[in-house]
């Protein structure tokens, strides 16, 4: 079920203004719109452009010669107006300068800090035919308005306009200054109410937008200042587990917070933009109902091997030594794929890491490319730590993954592992970047060197044997298959994908090479093999690896036939905390389903893959468009037009899409380009 926070979405100028407001704009009783994030404490010196820009849109034809505004909130904008119109500005002082002589004064209501205050100018500059305009940061009660009325009275000067960034219609100021006179009264943002504390915008269509929008802008800082802010709560932790596909369950974190603890948790957020809005999410949370008490244990065996859960490091830069790995189990992963051991020297590159991301954002990768290759570590002091591993972890699952160059190697390692007391081996046949021939993802599209190494190591070890498959190729069954008939107990796939990146930050001494791609961006591919191999004549054992990042992507590697996962790449961007969400999405899953075995849901997805020949191709499924939803944007029919099947008019008056039905084919590429969320699904019927 999809979860919502309110978001703006509005057709009027100053959309940056209103959402602004929204986003970082706090009520407080009586009345009061506090925005001293961006106005009137901190000001946004971008957003005071774009308001000054407005005014001089809707004020060219006024003709002011000066603007006039008062001390302190108003002169950001002012000033950034004057600069755009090449207009001198003055401001109305709130205390007499010991300097000033001749000056005009004016006594003013504040409804903020409900006191008088006395307004002054110096006749200096403010006479007789000036034509004045009026800047502010707020219209209320009229008070500021009606006291610069007075002022410009006393002077003899004209007032050609006002202009407000925000109006709190409620409070009627527009009215007291209309019946005194002002004939041109201009608000950028217009507040209709804040009653209990939520702001309503005029003229601004509120639309509901998915919570995790709001829950991905989140920086997942370490010792968040927003939980050390909150003094019943943990909203950082909630955060993360909304992220990681777990809304409902991350009431838990929050549910003795006060919204005051949410506010200051959100006051102390340190977003480079604009703050989580932590409370509105929050709140939007429906409580779960699913009971904590019902989840169940994720035991599950693996090659005779029982595992507490199936979440396991993979094999690379996550897991090189003992302090890294006893964090890991410490902090409740099941088993290690330890980073792979050969005899061969390992001299990495700088850099060896290249990322893929949306346009310039930072951070959150959807495609990770690396060089990096084996361990780096003497022969001798991997296998002391993995001894030492399983020494203090005895319930974890320790697997020593190893690549050889020879069968002499390939023997000699997987002995050393069995001393060191691992509970399996793992033989690394598909590394895409190794420098050594004879190694790696060239070994692994062999399904003769495959089966020739994993005989050797199954006739010279009693633990179990895992052979790890390239998607470097073709045909994966094929060396898995080689593998499986030398004897191996299980399969592990995939790993890393050969691939290019062109950023010129990445480059070694200013050269490049092809090398491995993981990320979420790979896992449909891994699903894929994953699938090919679970469809095998005689299923083997298999864990599944690549794009691995929630508990869902891991459901799916096991609804295929994986009795395990690894995960390496989320590890890298998140650390090793993410498995608290993967193991509490999965025993939500299962409760909620009512199903208390892991073992359970291995494989119960792959009946449903048929060969495409076998698919239904008599029914079909309508596109359905919400037009409470939708924003007028168009992309619908601009893809459908350019690229689907011209069935979707659009229209330019009222700015809504409609399904020519007679043209659909029911292929949805509307539905999957809508940044709106605006198009659905109908049900299932007959082709006509």
């Amino acid at each position: 079920m999809l979860l919502f926070v309110e978001k703006i979405v509005t057709l009027l100028p100053m959309k940056t203004l209103i959402n602004r407001i929204l986003q970082d704009g706090h009520c407080l009783d009586g009345g009061i719109l506090k925005v001293d994030r961006f106005i009137n404490h901190q000001m946004d010196p971008y957003l005071m452009k774009q308001v000054a820009v407005e005014f001089m849109n809707r004020f060219a034809q006024a003709r002011p010669t000066k603007i006039l505004t008062v001390e302190a909130s108003g002169i950001a904008p002012a000033v950034m107006l004057g600069y755009m119109m090449e207009l001198p500005v003055v401001f109305a002082k709130k205390k007499k300068p010991s300097t000033m002589s001749g000056f005009l004064a004016t006594t003013v209501r504040s409804f903020t800090k409900q006191n008088d205050y006395t307004l002054i100018i110096s006749r200096e500059y403010l006479g007789a035919g000036d034509r004045v305009l009026f800047i502010d940061d707020f219209l209320a009660f009229g008070n500021a308005g009606k006291g610069i009325m007075d002022l410009c009275q006393q002077a003899g000067a004209e007032i050609v306009g006002m202009g407000f960034i925000i109006e709190k219609e409620f409070q009627h100021g527009r009215q007291v200054l209309t019946e005194a006179g002002i004939k041109h009264i201009e608000s950028l943002a217009i507040i209709e109410s804040l009653e209990n504390n939520q702001i309503k915008l005029k003229g601004v269509k509120i639309r509901k937008v998915n919570i995790y929008e709001e829950a991905n802008r989140c920086l997942l800082c370490q010792d968040a200042p927003c939980t050390k802010a909150c003094k019943r709560g943990d909203p950082a932790r909630a955060i993360r587990a909304i992220r990681f596909d777990n809304h409902k369950p991350a009431l838990q974190w929050v549910k003795d917070c006060s919204d005051g603890d949410l506010e200051r948790a959100e006051q102390a957020c340190i977003h480079y933009n604009w703050p989580i809005r932590i409370k509105e999410m929050l709140r939007k949370i429906h409580p779960d109902d699913v009971d904590a008490r019902l989840y169940p244990k994720l035991t599950i065996d693996f090659c005779g091997i029982r595992c507490e859960n199936p979440f396991f490091l993979a094999s690379s830069a996550v897991c090189t030594n003992y302090e890294m790995v006893a964090r890991a189990f410490d902090a409740g992963w099941a088993g290690v794929y330890y980073k792979t051991i050969c005899m061969q020297e390992i001299k990495e590159v700088s850099p060896r890491f290249d990322a893929m991301h949306n346009n310039a954002t930072h951070g959150d990768f959807y495609g990770f490319r690396n060089m990096e290759q084996l361990s780096e570590n003497p022969v001798e002091m991997d296998f002391d730590i993995l001894h030492r591993l399983k020494q203090n972890y005895p319930t974890k699952v320790v697997i020593a993954s190893i690549m050889g160059q020879t069968e002499e190697e390939w023997i000699t390692l997987a002995k050393m592992a069995e001393e060191a007391g691992c509970d399996a081996v793992e033989l690394n046949f598909s590394c895409p970047q190794m420098k050594y021939e004879g190694m790696g993802s060239d070994v692994g599209q062999s399904p003769e060197l495959v089966k020739t190494y994993t005989a050797c190591v199954k006739n010279s070890v009693k633990i179990p044997v895992i052979s790890k498959m390239t998607p470097n190729i073709t045909h994966i069954d094929e060396p898995a298959a080689a593998c499986v008939e030398a004897g191996a107990d299980a399969i592990s796939a995939i790993n890393t994908i050969k691939s290019v990146t062109m950023d010129a930050d990445a480059e070694v001494a200013g050269q490049r090479t092809v090398s491995g791609y993981s990320g979420r961006a790979v896992r449909p591919i891994a699903l894929r093999y994953i699938l090919e191999l679970a469809q095998m004549k005689n299923r083997p054992v298999l864990s599944g690896v690549g794009g691995i990042e929630t508990w869902r992507d891991a459901l799916e590697f096991i609804q295929l036939g994986c009795s395990n996962v690894q995960v390496c790449t989320a590890v890298m961007q998140y650390g090793y905390r993410i498995i608290d969400d993967l193991i509490l999405g999965l025993q939500r899953y299962m409760a909620k389903r009512g199903v208390s075995d892991l073992q359970a849901l291995v494989g119960e997805q792959i009946p449903k893959f048929l060969h495409p020949d076998n698919l239904d191709r008599e029914t079909i499924i309508y596109p359905k468009f919400d037009k409470e939803l939708c924003v007028g944007c168009g992309r619908c029919e601009v893809s459908c037009n350019d690229g689907g099947h011209q069935a979707i008019v659009f229209d330019h008056d009222t700015r809504l899409p409609r399904l020519v039905g007679t043209k659909c084919v029911g292929c949805h590429l509307c539905r999957l380009v809508c940044p709106a969320g605006a198009i659905g699904m109908s049900k299932r019927i007959k082709k006509k």
